[in-house]
């Protein structure tokens, strides 16, 4: 099998990885690397590093890897030999490259050659969500691997400032640079959620609140029944939402109300209003929470919503095991 790639390489980072690890998936007999000229790079960005830099960086990065088979050629222009050479099977490109690649099988087969099959590899998301690129990187947003470098712009779509803490304890936790501000917006769901939602208050809250920051965070709690012990449970939702449009949920431990708090609820009070009817608290919500007077302080509302936050970011701190396009939602 004989495999065709192009591009700049620029400034090689995990992405490029992720690229090269999939030409040379199944041992094949060459891997054909079209490198851009210089010329051709600048068309589309203002620098680049020489081409000699980026032909060397390049065999370095596949020795290391032990990524052998491969030959590399200058291109100018984006077919490259690809729309020439018969000898020529697959075709590996970014996922954002994609029309690159039909628009080359149909001159292809304008010339009375085989199409070639066509290998989308998913971008790789950094911490933000948005795509590892070399442009980035050397602006200093972010590093090779992703990691953010400068401040992330975090919305939460909440006022209430356990929730807002709940969010930069976790952030700060991850080592991710954010500045975080809660801003009051609508959940679109009853004041009371039951069951859905409270994940569709969380989602909806979260796509409020992004605006022009790098992630929007909804979080809300509701009573979700569970058939099977014929009980309502309190669960605390929390929906991410990046610039991509990537939205990825979790949900924190689940915890059972007094059967009173139960029947005032099922008959139209909020739990806050039931739970401070109950222990005499106002405002509950805003402290200690309902299950920091039920475990008598071994687990406050911060840290129950804080561990809300932590499922949701799971997909966002084990990227490489979590590609673009595969979240919950």
């Amino acid at each position: 099998m004989r495999v065709v790639l192009g591009g700049t390489f620029d400034i090689l980072h995990a992405g490029h990885e992720a690229l090269l690890g999939a030409a040379f998936e199944g041992r094949p007999e060459q891997v054909l690397i079209g490198l851009t000229t210089d010329r051709f790079a600048r068309e589309s960005r203002p620098r680049v590093n020489p081409y000699a830099v980026r032909e060397r960086n390049l065999k370095g990065f596949l020795a290391a890897r032990k990524l052998r088979r491969a030959r590399i050629e200058p291109i100018d222009d984006p077919f490259g030999p690809a729309d020439d050479r018969a000898d020529l099977e697959v075709l590996v490109v970014s996922a954002e490259r994609l029309p690159v690649g039909v628009a080359l099988n149909q001159a292809r087969i304008a010339k009375g050659l085989p199409p070639l099959h066509i290998l989308a590899v998913p971008m790789v998301p950094a911490q933000d969500g948005l795509p590892i690129a070399s442009r980035r990187i050397r602006a200093g947003v972010i590093d090779r691997s992703g990691r953010r470098l400068k401040p992330l712009q975090v919305f939460v779509g909440s006022d209430n400032p356990v929730k807002v803490a709940s969010v930069r304890a976790v952030l700060r936790s991850l080592s991710v640079p954010a500045r975080i501000r809660g801003l009051r917006v609508s959940s679109e769901v009853p004041d009371q959620p039951f069951d859905l939602d409270a994940l569709r208050g969380a989602i909806n809250r979260a796509r409020a609140a992004l605006g022009e920051g790098d992630l929007g965070i909804g979080i809300e709690a509701g009573l979700i029944w569970s058939p099977d012990l014929s009980d309502y449970f309190d669960v605390q939702y929390c929906a991410v939402l990046d610039r991509a449009g990537r939205m990825t949920v979790g949900h924190g431990p689940g915890f059972a109300y007094p059967p009173k708090v139960v029947e005032r609820v099922k008959a139209g009070e909020t739990v806050a209003d039931a739970m401070a009817r109950l222990t005499g608290i106002r405002d509950i919500g805003s402290k200690q929470g309902a299950i920091g007077f039920l475990t008598e302080g071994t687990m406050d509302r911060r840290r129950l919503t804080e561990s809300a936050v932590l499922m949701a970011m799971v997909p966002r701190i084990r990227r490489d095991l979590y590609p673009a396009g595969s979240p919950s939602r």
